[in-house]
């Protein structure tokens, strides 16, 4: 069993950043220079069938380097962190043995943060309790879940995506049985980590961001997340397949095309509100980042993804000569 700095061989570098940074790219590139797999951290590219709407790397990227922990997870059941945890440290563990090296990237700081350090124990549920959140979630008080979780515990609620019900859920449950912000337990922000870890933030220019973002939601409705959605609600059915709580389901792009496919509202509308719902995911992601302490922030703007990579293998082996003499 894993414990904090358990493990000292090695260095694990974990890229984090918002969507639409190139966090993909530049993990590319690292991994080619150092021989490497990348190891995924993303909660809603883990889901098999949706290549398109969760943005997973593309075949070239795929073709170029191993990527571990995409596409395979049951499109309809929610997947913890901690599950996430269960199946990245092993992965983690075997890439320093071999390499003496790690890398994770992603966007979902909440799983990397699993993998890497030990989450504290959650206080003991209430079934009752989550039974009555999760049918005020089903009726449609999402909204209403998430502004209560903002009172009660701003930080976790800025962390939380309003849409991800399961997440809004389990985090109200657990301030509302400990009287205590979710936020707080564990230390989030200054972990002890199970391995040598270096922290590397990527974030660009916010009106450079933001384009990328808007061609990004201009990519997803209009090369292949419609097919994808539609397939799904054929395979498993219309009511199965509502937008919800878990899974696929609470994916930025499927509840717009959701609403598309029910003749709601135009194509064009869907681009621009996948656009906003994903510049509104970027902001939390940014938030995140900031407070994990350590890390190291790269502007990558006007930089190549190359450029990016050896800038983060400088700072790795600068790290590995400073444990060294210390």
């Amino acid at each position: 069993m894993l414990t904090a700095q358990s493990q000292s061989r090695g260095l694990v570098v974990g890229i984090l950043g918002p969507t639409g940074v190139g966090k993909t790219a530049v993990a590319v590139e690292l991994a080619c220079l150092w021989g490497t797999r990348v190891i995924s951290c993303d909660s809603m590219q883990i889901y098999r069938g949706f290549p398109v709407l969760t943005n997973q790397p593309s075949a070239e990227e795929r073709a170029a380097v191993r990527h571990e922990l995409i596409d395979f997870a049951d499109p309809l059941r929610g997947f913890s962190a901690v599950e996430y945890a269960a199946l990245a440290q092993p992965l983690i563990a075997e890439d320093l043995q071999v390499h003496g090296r790690a890398l994770l990237v992603g966007g979902t700081g909440l799983y990397m943060r699993a993998a890497l350090a030990p989450l504290a124990a959650r206080p003991r549920g209430d079934e009752q309790l989550r039974s009555e959140l999760e049918a005020r979630a089903a009726a449609g008080e999402g909204p209403a879940l998430h502004a209560e979780l903002a009172v009660l515990d701003p930080v976790a609620a800025g962390s939380i995506d309003p849409r991800n019900l399961r997440r809004v859920v389990r985090a109200l449950e657990a301030v509302l049985v400990s009287q205590q912000p979710w936020s707080g337990r564990g230390d989030l922000w200054r972990p002890r980590y199970y391995h040598p870890t270096l922290i590397v933030g990527l974030v660009r220019e916010r009106s450079e961001l933001h384009r990328y973002i808007e061609k990004r939601a201009e990519r997803l409705v209009r090369g292949g997340a419609v097919e994808e959605v539609h397939r799904f609600r054929d395979a498993y059915g219309r009511e199965t397949t509502r937008p919800g709580a878990s899974g696929i389901r609470s994916a930025i792009g499927y509840r717009e095309i959701w609403r598309y496919l029910e003749g709601e509202q135009t194509l064009e509308a869907t681009v621009q509100e996948v656009a906003a719902a994903t510049r509104r995911y970027a902001r939390r992601q940014l938030t995140w980042l900031r407070k994990v302490e350590g890390a190291v922030i790269i502007d990558v703007q006007g930089k190549q993804p190359e450029h990016v990579a050896r800038e983060i293998a400088g700072l790795a082996c600068a790290y590995e000569n400073h444990r060294e003499l210390t």
